[in-house]
């Protein structure tokens, strides 16, 4: 488009390859060291605490372990499966774990199910809990203290759905979503299980259609601040989700197998526009971004358990494959609306995961001990092919890390020992280390090898149905193989880059946390934290000096602290019927920015992120409804040339349910009623971000409301 300051960015992007770098570090004896300061501050902390707390609180039953909620106080909500259960549980916040974390223990996510966890990564929580009608769960338990000690999720709180031993049934939801695309897109869910004392299965279906156009102005300014171009854009979209899933167990000699399995489809297009014009209106450059991708994924698990010796011993053997390919085309129309230029991208990731994992564990006589170990073999294969046809034909764009093998071979041991010191004191002490070796082939060769070792302690203080709880813990964060390899990102003009010299982040952290359960079925949750880190993943330059390509790495050490609350409050008093819960996390990060000197937030964190809802069930009326709110400030990503800023839908929702037809609910969604808008800002230097500030693009995107019925029941 000539002369325009946004073409000139776009010119600068492709064709460089990355200096390829090597290198681990181990500083084993520094972490001893801090650990053991860490536990001498954690010992003062308890103890003044304990007196604290001991002279505030009221006396209540010290001897109960577990805050039980039975199936009669889930009835006001008139619930469907077990999600719906859990998800009103007061003081308790549903943790689904991560299915692209390393390894199974950060995908188990907070719920066990009759005290068991599901052999599975890609099939979630709510996969399983869906599966389970609300008329078969007895109860639900909240676990915490010497309950949880020792977990593989390192939940300070569980809870355990309790169901009956014989059942067999099934649930069903149907429905549609309406957005501004005035197109209803079809939703529903079925499932069925059943159980004896020997044997149980369940298998379940959904799907989810979602189409939508956000769309907004947007304003280019130069250092100046003076506007220099309006544009108009907007990423019409539609896609698709499809999965089934089940699980089987029956007993097997003296122990119980289970065999669990998960297909997964989606689909999703795009059809991104922006449209460019000076001040005055007149045109400068459009482009169309057509964008394609589907995900396929498959998962089989198999888990044995059985007694052994003293021991309860516990196998589980988990492959998962996941291949993702997309397309896009990036057309770019000059100011007589004469296309010249076109960028084609055609990227493909096939990953897979294979685990198998054995722990033992038994109880002592004072106490409970559990070891285990977990090896896995993980892997990407990433080709992305980039031509770029200025009237001449396509010509390959290179692009560093684009076409990558990556392999992990990955062990890990613990060890872990849950005492219950006394009736109000228990002690949770976890001891792991892992080693792994990353090899790279492709347009890296290369390898390294990487050592951690993970040392926990936890001291628990009961004061009645309250609980306190302070650890201390050293943490190593996930590697995200896709921050391995290259993709561009045609819609931003950016390319994001690979980096084969990321490597995890890690952290000792201290932690407090109280869990606070009052009469009338009120619960607080409140945990401090501050953790102080290494090897900071952030935005760091790869490639040639001068061109501005950004991927992960690594920046050195900072700090994150913050606070993070889950409350309910029913609301008898004020609203017959009604219930108030809010969580939300307040959270500063600080590090050293590697380019700039100065002290900044750490990329794509968000100081705040808070849910409320109001709820009030008009139980004779069968009716219910409330209003659902959701923020969070914005994250900023720092790269070498730009900042740029993303605040998302300030959200406020309101729904309706009914139960008056016996045995279905039905229930209408509204989101995003006060029509907020989302938020970019991207800010442009040069050379890089010491330089002076060359350009300023500020964006809208407007999604308007959307609304969704459905219609749920038994068979």
């Amino acid at each position: 488009m000539g002369s325009d300051p946004i073409q000139a960015h776009r010119r600068e992007l492709f064709g460089s390859r990355a200096d390829q770098r090597c290198g681990a570090k181990q500083e084993i004896g520094e972490q001893v060291i801090n650990f053991s300061r860490l536990l001498r501050s954690l010992a003062l902390g308890v103890v003044f605490v304990d007196e604290t707390l001991a002279q505030t609180t009221p006396p209540q039953d010290s001897g109960s372990k577990r805050v039980v909620y039975e199936s009669v106080f889930y009835a006001q909500f008139a619930p469907r499966t077990a999600l719906d259960m859990v998800n009103q549980t007061p003081g308790f916040a549903l943790d689904g774990g991560d299915d692209e974390t390393r390894g199974f223990a950060g995908a188990v996510g907070n719920v066990l199910i009759d005290g068991e966890r599901l052999g599975a990564k890609s099939q979630t929580l709510e996969d399983v809990l869906l599966r389970v009608p609300a008329s078969e769960v007895l109860r639900i338990e909240i676990l915490r203290g010497a309950d949880v000690a020792g977990d593989a999720s390192n939940a300070a709180v569980l809870a355990n759905v309790v169901r009956t031993r014989t059942a067999g049934g099934g649930t069903w939801m149907a429905g549609f979503e309406m957005t501004n695309q005035d197109q209803p897109m079809p939703t529903g869910r079925l499932a069925w299980s059943g159980r004896t004392d020997d044997r149980e299965y369940s298998i379940g279906a959904n799907t989810y259609g979602h189409d939508h156009n956000s769309t907004g102005p947007r304003e280019v300014r130069d250092g100046d601040g003076t506007l220099v171009a309006r544009r108009f854009g907007g990423f019409p979209h539609d896609s698709s989700e499809n999965a089934i899933n089940g699980q089987y167990s029956q007993r097997v000699g003296e122990g119980k197998l289970v065999v669990t399995g998960q297909a997964f489809y989606s689909k999703f297009a795009e059809e991104f526009f922006l449209r460019t014009t000076t001040p005055d209106g007149v045109q400068l450059e459009n482009e169309l971004n057509p964008f394609r991708q589907t995900t396929r994924s498959g998962e089989a698990g198999v888990t044995y358990q059985a007694p052994v010796a003293q021991w309860d011993m516990n196998l589980t053997a988990l492959a998962t494959r996941k291949r993702l390919e997309n397309s896009v085309i990036a057309m770019h129309f000059d100011a007589g609306n004469v296309q010249d230029s076109e960028y084609v991208q055609d990227l493909r990731q096939h990953s897979g995961e294979t685990i198998a994992r054995a722990t033992f564990t038994r109880l002592l006589t004072r106490g409970r001990l559990e070891t285990g170990a977990e090896v896995a073999v993980n892997t990407l294969d990433g080709e992305m092919d980039l031509t770029l046809d200025e009237g001449e034909g396509p010509a390959p764009v290179v692009v560093p890390n684009a076409n990558l093998r990556v392999k992990e071979n990955r062990g890990e041991a613990f060890i872990s020992h849950a005492w219950q010191i006394n009736p109000l004191w228990s002690l949770d002490s976890r001891l792991a280390a892992e080693a792994s070796n990353l090899s790279f082939t492709g347009d890296t060769e290369q390898s390294v090898s990487l050592t951690y070792v993970k040392p926990r302690v936890q001291l628990t203080r009961k004061f009645g149905q309250h609980q306190l709880q302070t650890r201390v813990f050293r943490d190593v964060g996930q590697l995200d193989f896709t921050d391995f390899v290259s993709t561009a990102a045609l819609a931003d003009d950016i390319i994001n880059g690979g980096n084969p010299d990321l490597r995890p982040q890690t952290a000792w952290a201290a932690e407090v946390e109280g869990d606070l359960r009052f009469a009338g079925d009120s619960a607080l949750r409140v945990r401090l934290f501050h953790h102080w880190l290494d090897e900071v993943v952030d935005l760091v330059p790869v490639g040639t000096p001068g061109v501005p390509i950004d991927a992960p790495g690594n920046i050195g050490s900072g700090t994150a602290a913050g606070v993070e609350l889950s409350l309910r409050l029913p609301l008898k008093a004020l609203l017959p019927g009604g219930s108030f819960t809010l969580a939300g996390t307040w959270q500063d990060t600080d590090v050293r920015d590697p380019l700039t000197g100065e002290r900044r937030d750490i990329s794509d964190f968000s100081e705040s992120n808070i849910e409320a809802e109001l709820r009030q069930d008009i139980t004779q009326a069968k009716l219910a409804w409330g209003l659902n709110f959701h923020t969070q400030t914005a994250d900023f990503d720092y790269r070498s040339a730009e900042i740029d800023s993303f605040r998302q839908l300030r959200q406020l929702d309101v729904f309706i349910e009914s139960t008056v037809i016996t045995g279905t609910k039905i229930r209408l969604f509204m989101q995003n009623v006060l029509d907020d808008t989302e938020r970019r800002d991207r800010r442009f230097y040069a050379p890089d971000r010491n330089g002076s500030l060359v350009l300023r693009e500020t964006a809208s995107f407007h999604p308007e409301m959307w609304w969704m019925i459905t219609i749920s029941g038994d068979f």
